[in-house]
């Protein structure tokens, strides 16, 4: 049986934006039976054929920050054994994992399609591509979509920390409220992003009930953020998870951003945009690729002594050059880096937009106060 653990593909519905998180699940049920009249096989047929139950589901209204999943079916009614797998995908949140195995006729699998509803208020739809082969339906694609509110329980929004100097300790506070329940527990805070799970101090606390934001609230927890010594320079955008107790709303994601500042900086030479302090290198064809240049800027009186390293890049099709270091000044070094999209990339979006977040490099220093640098890179690749 071959499993399928995650398939998905972003789509933009209006004027929608912001992110999104899916997921597609697949596990074996062979004595499932589907409801839809299957295509009629003869005998002497020794293909297999794929018959998917439902191929929409919409979810409704969804909270902001919330998720919800809906299972989809697919038998296979031939007589041979089916092989199922990953379609091709450019959405952010895609990690495909297909072990090996087959579905026998007359079995099937379920795949499971979960949403987290992390765009802003408006509709969403979402879509997850599965490929057989069945020599009659090579493709399926599954499709799942519904509107995004604001979450009322939840203030501020986000956790926004404009901008923090190298080493300063500001803490950010958000309050998780119960609008409806007496009783309120929020747990198991996780970042998002793996790179800032040791960025940050979190606190979880009760609040009385006077002292919350929003007076109708029946109970509520602060959660403050605290970031520590090592937070790299450069702006910064993840996602922090908690678990509560709430119907509808059992985890919650919450945005974390903002930028640090330093002695260390970047300034553009090919597709920096200054004022949101981001490489645009925008879209490429695969068998084209594309490139971006910046120069990392060193000040200060340990200009001169300070090197670069890669330490990680996402997603890693991307490839960084350091170039030699260029001495300005006693108190002045621009590093020349490029950043390039090879010819032959597979398709993907990381526009920081719905379909995908903007790619990361981190580079080490040997800078004694600044030990690492943050560069987003926002960029698509087309067929």
């Amino acid at each position: 049986m071959r499993l399928l653990s995650t398939i998905i593909v972003a789509a933009v519905v209006g004027i929608m934006t912001g992110a999104a998180i899916a997921y597609v699940e697949v596990r074996s049920d062979r004595d499932a039976i589907g409801k839809l009249q299957a295509p009629a096989v003869h005998p002497s047929d020794k293909s297999p054929r794929a018959e998917i139950k439902e191929q929409h589901y919409t979810f409704g209204v969804m909270q902001r920050g919330t998720r919800k999943s809906h299972e989809f079916e697919i038998r296979n009614v031939g007589n041979a054994p089916m092989t199922v797998r990953s379609g091709g995908t450019t959405c952010k949140c895609t990690v495909s994992k297909v072990p090996d195995g087959t579905i026998p006729p007359g079995g099937s699998t379920t795949i499971k399609l979960e949403w987290t509803a992390k765009a802003d208020s408006g509709p969403f739809r979402q879509t997850a591509t599965i490929l057989t082969d069945d020599p009659l339906q090579s493709q399926i694609e599954i499709t799942i979509d519904g509107q995004i509110q604001g979450v009322s329980g939840i203030e501020p929004a986000d956790f926004a920390f404009d901008k923090l100097a190298v080493g300063e300790t500001k803490s950010v506070s958000v309050y998780v409220m119960a609008m409806l329940q007496d009783d309120l527990t929020v747990s198991e805070a996780q970042f998002a992003d793996p790179t800032m799970r040791d960025k940050f101090d979190v606190k979880i606390e009760p609040v009385p009930r006077e002292a919350l934001p929003n007076k109708a609230a029946k109970k509520g927890e602060r959660i403050t953020l605290t970031p520590k010594s090592n937070l790299p320079v450069g702006r910064f955008m993840t996602w922090l998870t908690v678990h509560t107790n709430l119907p509808e709303a059992e985890k919650l994601d919450i945005p974390v951003l903002g930028q640090v500042i330093g002695d260390i900086s970047v300034s553009g030479v090919t597709g920096w945009n200054e004022e949101q302090g981001v490489l645009v290198i925008g879209s490429v064809k695969s068998a084209d690729g594309g490139r971006g240049r910046v120069n990392l800027i060193v000040r200060g009186q340990d200009a001169s002594n300070v090197k670069f390293a890669v330490k990680s890049v996402e997603p890693k099709e991307m490839k960084v050059t350091i170039g030699e270091p260029k001495k300005l000044r006693e108190n002045l070094l621009h590093v020349p880096v490029e950043i390039e999209i090879p010819a032959g990339t597979r398709p993907m979006v990381h526009l920081d937009t719905a379909q995908g977040d903007a790619g990361r490099i981190v580079f080490s220093t040997t800078h004694p106060k600044i030990k690492e640098l943050s560069l987003g890179v926002r960029f698509a690749v087309e067929r």
